[in-house]
């Protein structure tokens, strides 16, 4: 029951009361009458009822002015209430905004919020570039471009918002000369319109806008103070926004940025790449390039042992001096030796002069023994003597000589196998493994492989006709395996640019090995750990999603993850996009 309802209860109960007890005081003046002294009797009865009548008055002043004072108060409620759902609305849409990171999604919310709350018709937010010029418009039941009638009053109300700094409230629009005279606002029956600026650092970045139609419904100033409250949630919010883009951007771009600071420190411009796999073994190659240590590298054949191997010369204190490598498993062992040490005239038939050898001619710079598994035991224990003494002697000489050199050794073979087989004298694998570098294989870092192609079809491909690869073949080419690594894949893709129709590669110019292996052999590959299984397929599987996908945030949308978890994903598996 109202407050005006419970007035006329009261009030019907009080006349009846009176009613009642003035039929009772007149029954009682008809029995006095006949009595002896009736008369004074009824003068007391008399005065009793004029006092009655007169609290009656009194009371009912009385209560109709507490029950108007609570009418008030429920009144003074109702906006009290009114202001506090307001605020709910404006708090919650605060942390709507603050976790909302796509800019259009967090003003289409914001936009729909308060055409909601305000019970306006129509409204929208526009976004002014450096010159004040609308560049972005967020709308709500209106398509703002296709609707001429509301932008030509819009961008007035608009215009004045913006240049006055301050907002802008037409509670009759009809009677307003600067704008009474708009075919706008005949045709869409304009009558309020609200405006406020959006104003970020100083600077106003864009504004508000509301009307309503068709009523005589003005907006009050307590729909403006909202407005001007959420205009400056919708600030913040972007403002969080554009803050967490910013982070996002740091994020996904430290791979980039590590082998940005990696290349500027550590010269290997001929190592293409950038997967985590690869950026561990070059950060590690970097710290080892500066000291004159020996290095093993491991690594199959067609990996790049010997590009690294170069890389760690090229970025030592020897980069001046001469880069001798020598495959141990090229040269036949019967030769082998005196390549190495070099010979003195006479030394066996057929030496008519002396030759310095391999050993002497890389004096004051590195020398790279290349499959060194492949070097025999009697050549292994002289070769220790060299590496402890760091003096050779020639074949057919008498004397040694000092030689300063680095060695860098590489093998594709497992040498503590083959120690344990005795074949390979661990003394000398013990020196020449002071560090001890793995070159990954291109099965262990797929996410390379595009990199590699491209660089590979820009090597190969005539200045004129640049080779692409379709997005088949591409797919096909990393879900094979590389038995022969990146030496095997630059042959492919030299067959392709010989075999190709046209300035695309597709799937039929592979060599049949490949594709049958592709079509045969099952995608889930066995003789990794299930969290390295679960890391590449993550890895590959993000890669492609960002092919398809024309930004980050539609990759995003497309993984079914939000976009700062993804970014957070691209920073972990070390993919630069």
């Amino acid at each position: 029951m109202n407050t005006s309802e419970q007035r006329q209860s009261l009030n019907k109960k009080l006349n009846e009361f009176i009613s009642k007890s003035s039929s009772e005081f007149m029954e009682l003046s008809k029995e006095l009458k006949p009595l002896p002294q009736a008369e004074t009797s009824l003068k007391s009865i008399d005065k009793i009822f004029k006092q009655l009548l007169e609290f009656n008055r009194g009371f009912s002043k009385d209560i109709n002015e507490l029950l108007e004072e609570v009418q008030k108060i429920e009144s003074l409620l109702s906006v009290v209430r009114d202001e506090k759902r307001k605020l709910e609305i404006l708090y919650s849409s605060g942390i709507l905004f603050f976790s909302e990171t796509e800019m259009k999604q967090l003003m289409e919310k914001a936009i729909d919020v308060v055409v909601t709350e305000l019970k306006a018709d129509e409204g929208f937010i526009v976004f002014v570039n450096e010159k004040g010029e609308i560049d972005t418009i967020v709308t709500k039941n209106m398509e703002y471009e296709e609707s001429h009638s509301a932008k030509e009053l819009s961008t007035s109300v608009i215009r004045n918002t913006i240049e006055a700094l301050k907002p802008v409230q037409i509670n009759d629009i009809k009677h307003e000369e600067q704008f009474s005279a708009k075919s706008s606002v005949i045709s869409l029956d304009l009558t309020a319109a609200l405006c406020v600026p959006l104003i970020s650092n100083s600077k106003v970045i864009g504004a508000v806008y509301l009307d309503r139609r068709k009523v005589d419904n003005p907006f009050t100033q307590n729909d403006l103070k909202f407005l001007i409250s959420f205009a400056k949630q919708i600030v913040k919010g972007m403002e969080v926004s554009l803050e967490i883009s910013s982070l996002e951007e740091k994020i996904t771009s430290e791979a980039v940025i590590k082998f940005k600071e990696l290349r500027q420190e550590f010269d290997f411009e001929n190592i293409i790449g950038s997967s985590k796999k690869l950026y561990e073994t070059l950060k590690l190659t970097s710290k080892v390039a500066a000291t004159d240590v020996s290095v093993l590298i491991l690594g199959e054949n067609g990996t790049g042992k010997d590009l690294l191997a170069r890389a760690i010369h090229n970025n030592s204190k020897r980069k001046e001096g001469p880069f001798v490598a020598i495959n141990c498993g090229a040269i036949p062992s019967d030769l082998l030796e005196s390549e190495l040490f070099g010979y003195e005239s006479g030394a066996f038939t057929g030496a008519t002069k002396s030759k310095p050898g391999k050993l002497e001619a890389a004096d004051g710079g590195t020398v790279f023994f290349d499959e060194i598994g492949e070097l025999s035991l009697n050549l292994q224990a002289k070769l220790l003597r060299i590496i402890q003494t760091k003096e050779i002697e020639r074949l057919g000489g008498v004397g040694t000589k000092k030689i300063d050199v680095r060695f860098i050794a590489a093998t594709n073979k497992d040498l503590t196998q083959m120690i344990t087989d005795k074949l390979f004298r661990e003394d000398l694998y013990y020196r020449l493994k002071v560090i001890e570098v793995k070159m990954p294989s291109l099965k262990e870092r797929k996410e390379d492989i595009e990199e590699l192609a491209e660089f590979f079809l820009q090597k190969h491909s005539s200045q004129n006709s640049l080779l692409t690869l379709s997005n088949e073949a591409l797919e096909i080419i990393e879900d094979y395996d590389w038995p022969g690594n990146i030496r095997e894949l630059e042959n492919v893709i030299q067959r392709c640019i010989v075999l190709s129709k046209g300035s695309i590669i597709e799937a039929s110019d592979l060599p049949p090995e490949i594709i049958e292996q592709n079509e045969s052999e099952p995608r889930i590959k066995t003789g990794k750990t299930l969290l390295d299984a679960e890391t590449d397929f993550r890895r590959m599987y993000i890669i492609k999603t960002l092919r398809l996908a024309k930004t980050k945030s539609e990759a995003a949308e497309l993984l079914g993850i939000n976009r700062t978890h993804f970014y957070k994903m691209l920073s972990q598996l070390g993919i630069k996009y």
